[in-house]
Order: structure tokens, then sequence, then C-alpha cells
């Protein structure tokens, strides 16, 4: 094939024709300019298993419209050289004359729908490459489809924007756990009325309905279940008291999976349907209160940092197994490898599970007879695309290799050690394998402490529920986090110190770029906790300072991410409101003026006569000050340049 080859189907289906789009596309990136004849790509109708193709002499042969599709995307990745996540690895193809086309059959994948869940992607959503605010979501669908993916959530509930698109690449539907049907939201619908399923059954039905007849043209993996207005039990708000046992719980629930199994039997010949088993629901199933709908697939998760057991809630880990106890029906996966909990998880950065763990994770749970299903909440892809890498290895029934991903990315297998090295450097919040602190760790804990303080509170609540209990007083709470911090900075150091070769930009920007992070967020974590022990002995132009401080790190954290937007990628960090290493420097430094209220009073002009007045006029105080009330950021710039020294 070269520049002039023609790819020719007489069908009509809409994901083929963007698949030759793009195989178009990467021809002209390719392959430069010549006056032979490069003949032609036939697309042929065979029988062949759904999804499967085989290619003899340069002709595509295949079943159906995504056998078509994976046949064209093998061509581009063998013959033209264009990986899976080229886009989101920023890979630039060798320039060809010409290229061969190989005779090649698929084989069946190892999990029947797999796909990824676009969840919190709260940079995706505000980023707009070019102008273009809907090519981060074609690319998605793009990269997963070359990852041999047949199904997407395309988005969060909010508005389902991206269903339609997704669809027209051949993907099917799935549904956020929380969004049964794919149904909009009961309080966003009628906003006006208590979301209580006792009250207002018709109303819910309604939505149930509605959200059927708008997808029920697509091919779709349909959610059934039964849960509140956001990522929690429907009896936790209160509306639905009445449903106070697990087995009043589970009867409703079961009641209302089998009403839309119905619904959807009304609608569509043979619906697959499957069911989260999350949260509360693993519960009241694991208890045999619940009654699912025949042939139905149930889905098991992972507690949100790679480990196939219960979700801990709170200060209750159970870490009951979330794995079918026999191969016995049809299970399926939910599988994170970027989670948001406001507590530790990672989301901006990559996650500290390596793929090792990952892959051996999700191996146990093929055995168990989990392959009928596997979600993977992919987030916002770019920064978790090595671990999705090893992921659709997997599915497809191959084993991953860290040395060809670095090879294929960075042009050099050595650049493949940085991932073992960076999951060994993650901080362990708590005493399992797989309790490994993410971004959100002390972004969200120096915030939740400073709130806290600012409150006068003896103990901080929020962490408490999670990661201390509720009875430790906050001067211990904090202590326990200056321990973490501190691991966290030298674990980190230790890594920086050890990768110190440069790979190119896209692994400055990738994995160095989040290990660099996480050394600026436990620095200036242990910094504020140095403050804390500073502001309880009254130190207070100490505690100013040593926040200032803090303040710079997280600072320098978000710098960091906003430098390495490099050529497309401008803007991808502009929306990173999760972590929020900006905000975490602006709540600090909000810090500061209370710290500076309590040691320098009314007046605001003590700490500059003590810090920069000559001795000789400092005990003069016909005039309180000669010049400007100092700003905070003032003071603390001229404590920095005046090399301030703790303790003076």
């Amino acid at each position: 094939m070269n520049i002039n080859t023609r790819i020719c189907y007489d069908g009509s289906e809409p994901a083929v024709f963007r698949a030759i789009d793009i195989l178009r596309r990467d021809m002209d990136k390719v392959f430069l300019p010549t006056d032979e004849d490069g003949g032609e790509i036939r697309l042929q109708v065979a029988e062949v298993p759904a999804e499967q193709f085989f290619i003899r002499d340069g002709s595509v042969y295949a079943g159906d419209a995504l056998g078509f599709v994976y046949g064209l995307l093998n061509i581009s990745e063998h013959a033209l050289g264009i990986p899976p996540f080229w886009f989101w690895y920023d890979y630039e193809p060798q320039k060809l004359c010409a290229a061969k086309i190989e005779d090649y059959t698929s084989s069946p994948a190892r999990v029947r729908f797999r796909g990824w869940f676009l969840n919190d992607e709260i940079l995706l959503s505000h980023w707009a490459p070019g102008g273009d605010a809907d090519l981060p979501w074609h690319m998605a669908f793009e990269a997963l489809l070359r990852c041999g993916g047949n199904m997407v959530i395309p988005d969060t509930q909010i508005v389902h924007a991206h269903s339609a698109l997704a669809a027209s690449y051949g993907l099917w539907l799935s549904h956020h756990h929380a969004e049964p049907l794919g149904a909009e939201m009961f309080v966003k619908a009628y906003p006006d009325t208590p979301p209580s399923y006792l009250e207002h059954p018709e109303l819910f039905h309604q939505l149930w309905r509605e959200g059927i007849r708008r997808q029920k043209d697509f091919n779709v993996v349909w959610d059934l279940g039964f849960r509140g207005q956001g990522d929690n039990p429907f009896w936790a708000a209160g509306k639905d008291s009445a449903y106070d046992t697990d087995e009043k719980r589970g009867a409703l629930i079961s009641e209302i999976m089998q009403l839309q199994y119905d619904m959807l039997k009304e609608e569509i010949d043979s619906p697959v349907c499957c069911t989260y088993l999350y949260g509360e629901v693993m519960e009241l199933y694991s208890k045999g209160c619940l009654t699912l709908p025949e042939g139905i697939i149930k889905i098991f998760a992972d507690n949100g940092y790679g480990r196939m057991v219960s979700r801990r809630i709170n200060m209750d880990n159970p870490r009951t197994p979330a794995l079918p106890k026999q191969n016995d029906s049809e299970y399926g996966i939910y599988y994170q490898v970027s989670y948001c909990d406001l507590q530790s998880c990672a989301h901006v950065t990559q996650a500290g599970a390596s793929a090792d763990f990952v892959t051996r994770e999700l191996e146990i749970a093929f055995e168990r007879g989990a392959d009928d299903y596997l979600v993977v909440n992919c987030s916002n892809i770019r920064p978790h695309v090595y671990l999705l890498a090893a992921i659709s290895e997997l599915w497809k029934g191959r084993r991953f290799s860290p040395q060809t991903f670095a090879k294929t990315y960075f042009g050099d297998e050595q650049a493949a050690q940085a991932y073992p090295d960076y999951a060994d450097a993650a901080v362990q919040f708590g005493p399992h394998e797989d309790e490994k602190a993410g971004d959100h760790f002390y972004n969200h804990s120096v915030r939740t402490f400073v709130s806290d303080i600012m409150k006068h509170n003896s103990h901080s609540e929020w962490m408490g529920w999670w990661a201390t209990g509720q009875d430790m007083p906050i001067a211990e709470q904090i202590s326990w986090f200056s321990e973490k911090c501190i691991a966290g900075v030298d674990s980190y150091q230790q890594f920086l110190s050890k990768h110190t070769e440069d790979f190119g930009p896209l692994h400055q920007s990738t994995i160095m770029l989040h290990a660099h992070l996480h050394h600026h967020g436990y620095q200036g974590g242990a910094l504020f906790c140095r403050a804390y022990e500073a502001l309880l002995a009254k130190r207070f132009l100490d505690a100013f300072y040593l926040t200032g401080l803090a303040a710079e790190e997280f600072d320098d954290a978000n710098t960091l991410l906003r430098n390495s937007e490099y050529g497309v990628w401008q803007g991808y960090y502009a929306n990173e409101c999760f972590a929020d290493f900006k905000f975490t420097a602006y709540v600090l430094r909000r810090f500061m003026f209370y710290i500076r209220n309590l040691g320098e009073g009314w007046g605001f002009w003590q700490w500059p006569r003590d810090l920069f007045y000559l001795p000789e006029d400092r005990a003069i105080f016909l005039q309180m000050n000669h010049d400007n009330h100092m700003t905070d950021e003032e003071l603390f710039q001229r404590m920095k340049d005046a090399d301030y020294r703790l303790g003076t």
C-alpha cells in the first residue's frame, strides 16, 4: 500500500466509515507522495464470528462492523506503525514510501464486553485542542478501539453529550452504577420534588422509560439497579426512611430491577443487562437480600486501589473478597486505575499500583469467571496510559511487556524501569499492599486540617472518618500525617535521584511529572505540619513563614502541570479541580493571614518593624510604620529575600 491505495467498502455502517477515515488519515500522515498505483483494500463480508476478521492479500474479511473496524485499525498499527495510544502519548510515525499489508487472522478477546469509563473527566470536559471540544472524545473512542475495546461509559451524568458519538464508532454503551438504564437523574429532571421512590414511583418509571427509548437504537449493556442521587445508598438521604432493614432495602432493589428488566423487554428483544455489586449493593448481595433477573451480568468492583475486595467506607474496611465464589454465572468487573474519593486516591497522577499487581488481580478474577464484562475507570486517559495499555493486553489474552511499551513511546526500553520504581515509591496510607496514597492525599488532608484549625476543632472529623479514627486529637492526627509526608519526601527524592536520564519530553511530562508532583505535595504537607507545630508553640513568625514555604510547594506543583502543556496539550490541566494543587496553595495563603492575625494583632505593623527596621529604630514609636502595610505575600517574600531563619 502507498499514499494512492484506495479503500473500497460497499456497506453503510457509520463505524466502518469512521475507521476508513482513520486509516486514510494515517496513510496521509505516514506515506510520502508517489506516482505509483497503490491498488485497493477491499472490505468483504465473510462468515466469521462477531468482532473477528482476517486479512488476505490486502483485503479485510469480517462479518460485522466491529470486525471491519478492528481489521482496518490492524493495518494502521502493523503496516503503518501507528500504536494504540499514538495521540495520548505523542507518537510520531516514521515516514514511508510504501508498506506491506501482511496476512493476519484475529483471535477472540479474553473478555466479552471490555472498555473504559470516562469518569471524573474534569480535564477532558474543559480542554479543546485547536478549538475543537469534541476532539478529546474522538481520540478517546479511537484509542479504545485500537486497544481492542468494544464498550464505553462515555461520560459522567450531567449531560450525556457523547453517547451518540461513541455509538457511531461501533462501541457498545453502558452506564454509571448510580445511573440505572442511563436515565436522567431524578433531581435534575425534578429539582423541586423529593427524590423518594416511596412517594413518586411513577416519576422514576417515566425517567427509566425515557432512558430506554433514547438509547434503544444503540448497542447497550443496560445497567439495572437503584441507588441514591449521588454515589451513595438511596436511603442515605432519609427520603425513604421506611426501608430501614437490609431485607426491606434488598426487596425494593430486587423489585425495581425486575421492573426495569420488564420495561426493557417491552422495547428490545433479548436485552443485555448488568448490575453493579458495589458498596451497599455488594453487602446486600452477600447477605442474600437481592433477587436478580435471570441472565444478568453481575459486576464486582475493586476497592478503588486495585484490589478486588470491598470498598473501604470510612473506617469500616472489612476487605471482603469482591469476586464470584464459583464460576457458575455471568460475572464482570468494574476496575479503577483512576479513582476519586477526596481522601487518598490518585486522579491527575498514575496510581501507585504496578502493572504486575494489576495483571495479577485481573487474572485471578478471570480465573473465577469474571470475564463477561470489564469496564476500567480511566478518567482523563493521559495520566493512566501505562496501566490502560497493560489491561488492554490482558483483555486480548496477551501478556503486557513494559519494555515494548517503553521502546514504542519513549524510544528506549530502559525508560520502562521508572514505572515499577514509581509504584515502589508510593506512600502507604494503610497497612495493606494496595493502600497507596495518590495526589488527593496531601492536597485534601492539608485543606482539611487548615479548615479544622481555623474553626478551632479539637479533631478533624473528616480525617477521623477514614484515616485516624475519631478519638485522635488534631495534634496527633497531624503528627500521623507528618510521618506520611516525611516518608513521601524521602521515597520520591530517591526515585528522582535514581531516574535522571532524560528520555524526552513525553517521559518528563508523564511518569516523571507525576513523581515530581508527589515530591512537591509531600514537601508541602511536611512544611505545613512543621508550621502547625510552630503555631502550637506560639512561634507565630515561624508558623507564618513555614506555611508560605508550603504554599510555594503546591504552587510549584501546579506550575509543573501547566508547563507540561506543550503542543496539543495546551490547556489540558486548566481545570485540574480534584486534587487542585493551586487551590491548596490558595488555602495555605489564607492560613498565613490567620496565623499573622494571631501573632501580630490588629495593627499589622509589628512584624516588619521586628524584621526589617534598624535596631536603633525598632523601639521608637513616634510613628507605628514608615511605609505601606505589607500584604502577607509581600511580607513572606521579604522574609525569603532576607534569608529568614526559623526561631529568630
